[in-house]
C-alpha cells in the first residue's frame, strides 16, 4: 500500500473512533429543545416485578432545589444548579457543565400508585420509586341504553 493510502486510511479510522465518542456522549432527548427551556440531567428507568425505579444524575444540584412530581403516567423532575461563586475570572478556557434551572417529563411504563412513591438524594444521585398500581378483583361494568 502506498504512503499516501495508508495515511488516508489512518485518518479515516481517527474519524471513525472520534464520531463513536461524540454519538456516544448524545443522546436524542438530550439534544431536542426542551419547552421550559434549561438543560436535561440523564436519566435511567428500571422496572421491576412491583415497583418503577428512576435515578437521574443531579450533580451539584442543592437538593433544597429539588421537585418530583407524578400525574398519571408522567414523572417530572426539576431543579436548579449553579456553580459557587468564582474569584474574577481573566479567560474561560472550557465550559461543559450545564447550569441554572432543569426540568425533565418522563413517561412511566406503567400506572404507579402515586400515594407509595418515595425519593432520596444521595451524593449527585437523585434515586425515585414508584410502586406500581395494583388492581384486585373483578369490576361489573355497568351498561347503559344508548336510546
Amino acid at each position: 500500500m502506498d504512503p499516501f493510502s495508508k495515511k488516508l486510511l489512518e485518518e479515516l479510522e481517527q474519524m471513525q473512533q472520534q464520531t463513536g465518542r461524540i454519538l456516544r456522549s448524545m443522546s436524542l432527548s438530550r439534544m431536542m429543545p426542551m419547552e421550559a427551556g434549561g438543560w436535561q440531567p440523564p436519566v435511567d428507568i428500571y422496572e421491576a416485578e412491583n415497583h418503577i425505579h428512576v435515578y437521574a444524575e443531579l450533580a451539584g444540584v442543592a437538593g433544597g432545589t429539588l421537585r418530583v412530581t407524578v400525574e398519571g403516567q408522567q414523572l417530572t423532575i426539576g431543579g436548579v444548579r449553579q456553580l459557587p461563586p468564582h474569584q474574577a475570572i481573566a479567560c474561560i478556557h472550557q465550559l461543559e457543565i450545564e447550569l441554572g434551572e432543569f426540568q425533565r417529563t418522563l413517561p412511566l411504563p406503567s400506572a404507579v400508585d402515586i400515594e407509595g412513591v418515595e425519593s432520596t438524594y444521595t451524593n449527585g444521585i437523585l434515586m425515585v420509586t414508584l410502586p406500581k398500581r395494583v388492581r384486585k378483583g373483578k369490576v361489573q361494568i355497568r351498561i347503559t341504553s344508548g336510546e
